[in-house]
């Protein structure tokens, strides 16, 4: 088995961490993150670089990469900060690549070379106030009208939609399926289209790129936005789930050395009884549970990716790897916060954001109790 990676993705390695080391400047997360603010500047720079453009078919306008080089550039952004991963996650992978799967060639052709070149945001609605875990009790209904369909109802948690143009929504086109998993639609719906209320939602962590309301009262949306084939949005949904897992997975294993690599200075030069407060065992066997939860993280995520890459199944891998990667991610900013005592809790220093950020991974993308069921499932129990 060969761990080693080729010139060209080591080259995108250490052109990523050399952008995000140099854009992530604290100030500037923390103007963002404290403000609410979406990173638009970052954004914008990240699409000057073509990253937007890493996991689409150069007939789309992409680069043409695959899963490898899309796990490389979400574990940097995601330790130069969460906010560049998200961003990019959002639109890229939740956006685009559903849209790669999902939409017809004329869309494909239409929306996908915007959002390679950083001019097109993307949200992805399936969330609703009734509706989380249990995603194929969508609600939300799209009424057919021929040559048009009609929007009522309303997603939650829908990251970014505030900037986005267009929202991938998840609708029921049949109110009483025999199975809920049928009479499921996908439609690309202009976000700025007549009977659409966006309202921001105030959270703990993650506040840059942070989850909104959306209200659908009588949205009219044109037939040829319709994605995939009508009743059976289902299906290609699920198609994107091993690229969706594996982002976050790969974005938590970067954010998890990045509090490492912090707390690590701070324990250095902070004393207490005459000495380093690394020097004390107990701290040092903190950092080596800490070091080996974020590689196993990394290692997991580029199992799936080498998985997606071969075009193998990995149903259960990308739910191991998401799970394990969230949890520990969180108990590594817990820890971090404990090494750091009083200080790993003030606004002046950067371990209560890492902490505040961390929490929302265990229940984003698939919350740990579901990926739990899906191991469950794949073990044959």
């Amino acid at each position: 088995m060969d761990f080693s990676f080729t010139t060209e993705q080591d080259l995108l390695r250490e052109s990523v961490r050399r952008f995000m080391k140099a854009e992530c400047t604290r100030e500037y997360v923390r103007q963002c993150s404290d403000h609410d603010r979406f990173p638009e500047e970052l954004y914008q720079k990240m699409a000057r670089q073509g990253w937007m453009a890493i996991p689409f078919p150069e007939e789309y306008g992409g680069l043409g990469l695959g899963p490898i080089e899309l796990a490389i550039f979400l574990e940097e952004a995601g330790y130069g900060w969460y906010g560049a991963g998200s961003s990019y996650f959002t639109s890229v992978v939740l956006g685009g690549y559903n849209i790669l799967l999902s939409g017809t060639e004329d869309q494909k052709k239409k929306y996908i070379p915007g959002i390679a070149a950083g001019e097109l945001k993307v949200a992805f609605g399936l969330s609703e106030p009734n509706v989380g875990s249990d995603a194929a009790s969508v609600e939300l209904f799209a009424e057919d009208h021929g040559d048009h369909f009609v929007l009522n109802g309303q997603k939650m948690f829908t990251t970014n939609a505030h900037v986005a143009d267009y929202i991938v929504t998840v609708t029921r086109t049949i109110r009483r399926p025999e199975k809920k998993h049928h009479g499921i639609t996908l439609f690309l719906v202009d976000a700025r289209s007549p009977g659409i209320e966006i309202r921001p939602l105030k959270q703990l962590g993650r506040t840059a790129t942070h989850t909104n309301e959306v209200f659908f009262r009588d949205v009219v949306v044109p037939r040829e936005q319709m994605m995939g084939t009508l009743h059976d949005g289902w299906n290609t949904l699920t198609q994107g789930l091993g690229v969706e897992r594996l982002s976050v997975a790969m974005m938590y294993a970067g954010t998890s050395q990045a509090i490492i690599d912090y707390v690590m200075q701070y324990a250095k030069e902070r004393r207490q009884f005459g000495q380093s407060i690394s020097k004390f065992q107990a701290v040092q066997h903190k950092f080596a549970d800490m070091q080996m939860q974020a590689h196993i993280a990394r290692l997991m995520g580029y199992h799936v990716a080498w998985h997606l890459a071969e075009d193998k199944p990995c149903f259960k891998e990308m739910s191991m790897a998401k799970l394990w990667a969230s949890e520990a991610l969180f108990d590594i900013a817990n820890n971090g916060v404990q090494i750091m005592g009083g200080y790993g809790v003030l606004k002046d220093y950067d371990m209560e954001m890492y902490f505040r950020d961390s929490r929302i991974g265990m229940i984003g993308a698939g919350a740990s109790e579901i990926q739990k069921t899906i191991i469950a499932k794949q073990m044959g129990l």
